[in-house]
């Protein structure tokens, strides 16, 4: 039983670095659940599968880190001075991923696009700060 506890404990402390990526993907997962869920009630639709997604993504963050600190540490660290860059990029990606699923749910129930939305918002930011230049 010791044994057990100690090589439990010994794991968790290899995955501590990695442990804020996967609560950013699972947390983002979470907020598109919700999104989900009001689109299938508004839509009378289902929801997408959240366990497996979870799962899938946080396994993936996981395998990449372990792959990155443990096989390919040495070689990228010829080329960049990035810790983590393989995780942190395929962390956005889930991220990136989940953000467009939210908005395809808000565009569905409300006929809102907030990403062109937002676009349109930085342009006209950029357009202003250029007129204060």
């Amino acid at each position: 039983m010791k044994t057990k506890s100690l090589f439990l404990v010994s794991f968790l402390s290899v995955l501590a670095p990695v442990k804020p990526m996967v609560l950013m993907a699972v947390a983002t997962i979470i907020l598109d659940m919700c999104f989900g869920i009001w689109r299938s009630v508004k839509k009378n639709g289902w929801a997408s599968n959240t366990i497996s997604k979870s799962l899938l993504y946080s396994g993936a963050i996981v395998f990449i880190f372990l792959l990155e600190k443990f096989v390919l540490a040495d070689l990228l660290g010829y080329f960049i001075s990035v810790d983590l860059l393989l995780t942190k990029a395929f962390t956005a990606f889930c991220v990136f991923t989940e953000v467009k699923s939210i908005n395809e749910s808000y565009f569905s129930v409300t006929g809102i696009n907030v990403w062109d939305k937002f676009i349109a918002f930085v342009k006209r930011s950029k357009e202003q700060v250029e007129e204060l230049k």
